[in-house]
């Protein structure tokens, strides 16, 4: 886990406490009791990973290296002073202040199973009351919030409560594997051309993964990484994260070497109990006509179902009539993603307009 900035309460533009109490939010910053944060997180009925502590403290790291002020103004929410629930919140005061989550838009607050209808929606109406006194007092024209997969069939009742308040929403589609079923059935369900260069890659590679801290394997992926983009895309710091979350079991690394004990490609995944998600990968381009991706996919699947994983969030699905429209690459990369996913489920973008 990332070490805890402090004073960056100091640091914030607004007296967050006079912004809480404006609310009525009884929550306080995640920086002073780390450990409830915890609490909350392993109570929750489904743990998404954009709620794990090592995927925020990565994207943290990602965006400051690309130059923005993020703070980390993430929450823990209390019922009776006990945690219920958490909120990851990030706060950019340069060239305009946002608010949001990890760097995007805002994520709704996670809370603990087993509480009470009542007491969500209170507070529901509080966080949004808080976003609220925000967007007033740094004058916020709009704020944006994403409502994606969290194990469940019906609309949120953050998205609800957004859509009484006048908020409008557009639809995004995200592609997930269902790790309930045996790898057998998951394998079955791969598009019918694939299952075959699943067969070969396992010949044509050795398959290794890393779940442990390994200095010379995550060098080798990071320098990989960096020959196949043709230039460094992100901060040391960023990688020293994700090699840390190896480390600490929030993530795992699939990597291939050739006969020559070459690395030849990789993917790094992060999970929590619940779900996994593919975060980055990197493949030699002089081999693109071999099942590298292929073979990767196939052995982290069979790592997640040892760990008990729920879902595995594959990625996002754009179409050619989406707004703005997708690249022919991102098309070409969601259609090899399909190939191996047995679902297809909307994520909605809520934008909020300030109301005088």
């Amino acid at each position: 886990m990332a070490e805890i900035e402090q004073p960056w309460l100091d640091r914030l533009p607004f007296d967050l406490d006079e912004a809480l109490a404006a609310a009525n939010l009884p929550a306080r910053p995640y920086s002073e009791n780390p450990g409830h944060w915890c609490n909350a997180a392993v109570r929750a009925e489904y743990l998404p990973v954009a709620y794990s502590r090592a995927m925020i403290d990565y994207q943290l790291a990602y965006w400051r290296g690309s130059g923005q002020p993020l703070f980390d103004l993430s929450l823990v929410l209390y019922q009776d002073k006990h945690p219920c629930g958490i909120w990851p919140l990030s706060f950019v005061a340069a060239d305009g202040v946002r608010l949001g989550s990890n760097g995007d838009a805002l994520l709704p607050p996670l809370f603990v199973a087993g509480l009470t209808p009542n007491v969500r929606k209170k507070l529901l109406q509080s966080c949004l009351d808080f976003v609220d006194t925000l967007a007033r007092k740094f004058d916020i024209g709009q704020w944006q919030s994403l409502a994606a997969f969290e194990n469940q069939s019906s609309v949120s009742e953050w998205q609800h409560l957004a859509l009484c308040r006048g908020a409008t929403v557009t639809c995004s589609y995200e592609l997930f594997i269902d790790l309930h079923r045996s790898v057998a059935e998951i394998k079955s369900g791969f598009r019918k051309s694939y299952r075959p260069l699943v067969s070969l890659g396992a010949k044509l590679w050795q398959i290794a993964v890393l779940d442990g801290r390994d200095d010379r394997v995550w060098d080798e992926f990071k320098n990989l990484h960096r020959e196949v983009a043709g230039r460094v895309t992100r901060s040391d710091d960023s990688w020293r994260l994700q090699h840390a979350a190896v480390a600490s079991g929030d993530a795992f690394l699939v990597y291939l070497r050739d006969g020559a004990q070459r690395m030849v490609g990789g993917g790094f995944f992060q999970v929590t109990r619940d779900e996994a998600v593919y975060a980055v990968a990197a493949y030699d381009r002089a081999l693109f006509d071999k099942p590298l991706g292929h073979a990767v996919q196939y052995r982290a699947i069979e790592e997640m179902k040892s760990r008990g994983v729920r879902w595995y969030k594959i990625g996002a699905r754009p179409y050619p009539g989406d707004q703005p429209p997708p690249s022919e690459k991102e098309l070409r990369i969601a259609e090899f993603k399909q190939g191996f996913a047995s679902h297809i489920f909307p994520c909605y973008r809520l934008t909020a307009s300030l109301c005088h």
